[in-house]
């Protein structure tokens, strides 16, 4: 009688046997070029793990290092400018935002992105203009609806406040 355990033990070895087969004709069949995507793509996900667990710098040079292998990644781009812009290098936030759109015209997240950072340096009207380009792009786009009403009003109210409210006094 064959037991479970038997039936299972030989399912993955023939399984395994299959993977290996696989593998191999991969690396036969793929280009070299696919092969170093996937390399970018898990210097990539290394980053994004070490993003969620507060490891910026650690995060900011996975992403640099996919980008040496795939410098066409908006995402890997957009990530690396949000290390960036977390610690506090907001120049080079906003270039690696500015490289992700380049690449992905239509990336609303990056669009809001570097809006973040000009909200950051004091910049209101830069800043509504990108959320103004994430909320053209994504209309739904919660987020980028607010800030860009936020930072309207705030223009507005600095444009208004030459309205006099006090009356000049004339002798």
């Amino acid at each position: 009688m064959i037991t479970k355990l038997t039936i299972s033990k030989c399912m993955w070895q023939r399984a395994s046997l299959a993977l290996l087969a696989v593998s191999l004709v991969l690396s036969i069949v793929v280009p070299a070029s696919a092969q170093e995507n996937e390399t970018a793509m898990s210097w990539f996900m290394k980053g994004y793990n070490l993003y969620y667990e507060g490891r910026y710098n650690e995060s900011l040079e996975a992403y640099n290092r996919a980008l040496e292998l795939d410098s066409s990644d908006s995402e890997a781009w957009n990530n690396k400018g949000i290390d960036e812009g977390l610690l506090g290098r907001y120049a080079a936030a906003l270039n690696s935002f500015e490289n992700a759109v380049a690449i992905n015209s239509t990336y609303a997240e990056a669009w809001y992105n570097m809006g973040v950072i000009y909200d950051m340096q004091g910049d209101s009207y830069d800043a509504v203009q990108a959320y103004k380009k994430a909320t053209q792009i994504n209309p739904e786009y919660q987020k980028a609806w607010v800030r860009r009403n936020v930072n309207s009003d705030q223009i507005m109210a600095r444009s208004l406040s030459c309205a006099c409210h006090d009356q000049i006094t004339y002798i």
